[in-house]
Parts: structure tokens; C-alpha cells; sequence
């Protein structure tokens, strides 16, 4: 990025081409970036170290989103209908729930199915 001076004495600012094609790329980042926030407001949203723990098997995904709410294993189940043993056995990886109960606990999460199975 260069500075030159109009023959009114006004500052330009002079960019390569690669420069104004990142500015543009970046507002448009920007732009989708509002857009999925104004799309999903509400939603709920998982802090980076339970994503972490969630993608490399350490944390079962229904066991993260819970997490991220801030509800108990009982408070969740209470939540869905469903018993707060289920929930545990779900997320120690102990039964494969039934698609009523996921269903349910993706409900009273807020969130799709695919969001809450490994």
C-alpha cells in the first residue's frame, strides 16, 4: 500500500491488485460472518475446548452441547421427557438411543439431530 496526492492536494491510497482483492475477500468473510449470526441468533454456541474434546472422541457431542448450556445430566433429561440414566448411557457411549430420544434431547438443546450423535 502506497500513498499519492491528487492535484487537489487530497490523499490516495494506492493498492496492488492482491491487496484490494484480500480487502474485498475479507469484507465478504465479514459480510457472511453477520449473516450467520443474525440467521442463528439464539442458537446455542460451544466454546472452542469442548469442540476440541468433542471432534477427537473425548467428549461424547450430546455430553458438549449440554455442557455448553449449562445444564446437568438431570436437568437435560428433565428437559427432553427422558429418563437421566439415558442420557448418561448416551453419552458414555454405553446404547445407541432410540431416534426418540434424540429427537427429544436435540429438542430441549435447541439443536438438529446431527448435532448431538458421534
Amino acid at each position: 500500500m502506497n500513498e499519492a496526492v491528487n492535484l487537489k492536494g487530497e490523499k490516495l491510497i494506492v493498492l496492488t491488485e492482491a491487496e484490494y482483492q484480500t480487502i474485498v475477500e475479507d469484507a465478504g468473510d465479514a459480510a457472511l460472518a453477520e449473516q450467520a449470526i443474525i440467521e442463528n441468533e439464539g442458537a446455542p454456541s460451544m466454546p472452542s475446548e469442548l469442540v476440541l474434546a468433542s471432534l477427537n472422541g473425548e467428549l461424547h457431542p450430546l455430553a458438549a452441547w449440554r455442557k455448553s448450556v449449562g445444564l446437568t445430566q438431570a436437568e437435560l433429561a428433565a428437559k427432553a421427557g427422558v429418563r437421566a440414566a439415558s442420557v448418561s448411557d448416551i453419552e458414555s457411549r454405553k446404547i445407541d438411543p432410540r431416534l426418540s430420544t434424540l429427537r427429544a434431547l436435540a429438542k430441549a438443546l435447541k439443536l438438529g439431530i446431527e448435532d448431538i450423535v458421534d
